[in-house]
């Protein structure tokens, strides 16, 4: 019996408290009720915002991730100095010197004047003005070519592209030094005649100080006044500087 008391006892115990949180939820009023359906709402829209603006902060800074990278990947695209690029269509100029003293505007404007003068005389669009833009104190000019032949006539630099065979023909003797060239860097000197002995290789000849970019991998090289900086791309250079004194360059390759 005693032992039922005390079990009876401890369910008398447990009873209230369920009873008294009924009641409590019971005694609530509708205002209460209301005010607590306006809390939770409230919670809910604010995690909501949360979310949002956290999602709208990360889509924002992606923006400007993105943004940043295309800024400097156009920047890191563009030439640091003078560079011709030969590609399999056409010949690509961009020209790099300080913009002191010089006005943007009147730079594009003489630039735009010769091209269209140049295009008018020779009876089609050749020559393309590309761009003219001003970044951090550098002046950067690139204009576009039909092929060598126009840039030639345009610039009024010796230059020749085509074949080994093709320049041997037009009367270039390949008479100079020349060094190999293997994972972009010179390797043994050679002379002309072991250059020539295909004939079906390609071939830049210029006479300019700049950089020359060509569609292949450099073969050979003639070895005055030139550096290779990679498998494509080879710089030419007098101790002058002066483009009435550089060497007659040749560039070999597949």
């Amino acid at each position: 019996m005693a032992e039922q008391r005390r079990v009876q006892r401890k369910k008398n115990t447990t009873r209230p408290k369920k009873q008294t949180l009924q009641r409590a939820s019971k005694k609530l009023t509708p205002q209460q009720r209301k005010r607590m359906q306006q809390k939770k709402r409230a919670q809910m829209l604010k995690r909501r915002r949360q979310i949002f603006f956290g999602g709208l902060l990360a889509v924002v800074l992606g923006i400007v991730l993105l943004v940043s990278f295309v800024t400097k990947s156009i920047h890191s695209k563009m030439a640091k100095t003078d560079t011709l690029t030969l590609t399999a269509d056409k010949v690509i100029f961009e020209e790099v010197t300080s913009a002191e003293g010089l006005d943007k505007k009147d730079i594009a404007t003489y630039a735009n004047d010769v091209v269209t003068s140049f295009n008018k005389e020779n009876g089609k669009r050749k020559v393309k003005l590309n761009k003219v833009k001003e970044i951090k104190d550098t002046l950067y000019v690139k204009t576009t070519y039909e092929n060598m032949d126009v840039y030639s006539d345009f610039s009024g630099y010796e230059a020749y592209s085509g074949t080994v065979k093709g320049a041997q023909e037009a009367g270039y003797d390949f008479n100079t030094t020349f060094v190999t060239v293997k994972n972009g860097k010179k390797k043994e000197v050679v002379d002309g005649g072991t250059v020539t002995a295909d004939s079906s290789l390609k071939v830049l000849i210029i006479r300019e100080n700049a950089t020359f970019k060509v569609n292949g991998t450099i073969k050979f090289v003639s070895d005055e006044n030139t550096s290779v900086t990679d498998e494509k791309t080879v710089t030419t250079h007098s101790s002058d500087d002066d483009n009435a004194s550089a060497a007659l360059t040749y560039i070999i390759y597949k």
